[in-house]
């Protein structure tokens, strides 16, 4: 925890306003980067290796010109997984993609402690190479969120609230992804662990 507030005290400078927002959801960290290596030791056959790598970058601003309730957000993620299981089927999964919409909140002069709602629409370039195949294509993603803020306090020049939501994603997949793998997805999420830092 500490270190998420000192990434936010550095991003806040010195002075403070309550017009800009990063969340972070601890199943899916929303402001984070990471490499995961995994060895699986194989009964009979070859150790099974895994590979993963993810940026997820989630920012909020107060559009000012339009409405002091509304924000912009904006979310970039970059996402590759790949498993190599011994045999000729190895697998490796990337995806570029970028998320953009409004979040609306109830009590603008008030935000780290605001009811909150919010859609975005997005788009996915992603890759699915299967050993046998490579297929790409581009996904369209809309997601609509609603939550409510509680004011955990002030630390240096930033405000951390407490922000659970329910969120619902559809995906339509596009491409040769669309015509070989997958046609379209849905979420619902539960965000239970979910913090908003705002600066």
């Amino acid at each position: 925890m500490r270190i998420l507030v000192l990434i936010a005290a550095l991003l806040a400078g010195s002075a403070f306003a309550q017009n800009r927002l990063v969340s972070i959801y601890a199943f899916d960290l929303s402001y984070a980067g990471g490499i995961v290596y995994r060895n699986t030791a194989v009964k009979n056959g070859k150790d099974r290796h895994q590979n993963d790598f993810q940026i997820k970058l989630n920012f909020a601003q107060t559009i000012e010109s339009w409405s002091p309730h509304i924000m912009g957000k904006g979310i970039v993620h970059i996402g590759r997984t790949h498993d190599d299981n011994g045999s000729s089927a190895n697998t490796t999964n990337s995806i570029w993609g970028f998320t953009g919409g409004l979040i609306y909140n109830t009590d603008a002069a008030d935000i780290k402690n605001s009811i909150y709602f919010g859609g975005q629409v997005g788009f996915e370039w992603q890759t699915v190479d299967d050993g046998a195949n490579d297929e790409s294509g581009i996904n369209m993603v809309f997601a609509v969120e609603g939550g409510k803020r509680w004011d955990m306090g002030r630390y240096a020049s930033t405000a951390i609230s407490y922000a659970p939501s329910i969120e619902g994603v559809y995906r339509r997949y596009g491409g040769d992804i669309r015509d070989e793998f997958y046609k379209s997805g849905t979420e619902f999420k539960i965000n239970f662990l979910k913090f908003d830092i705002m600066f």
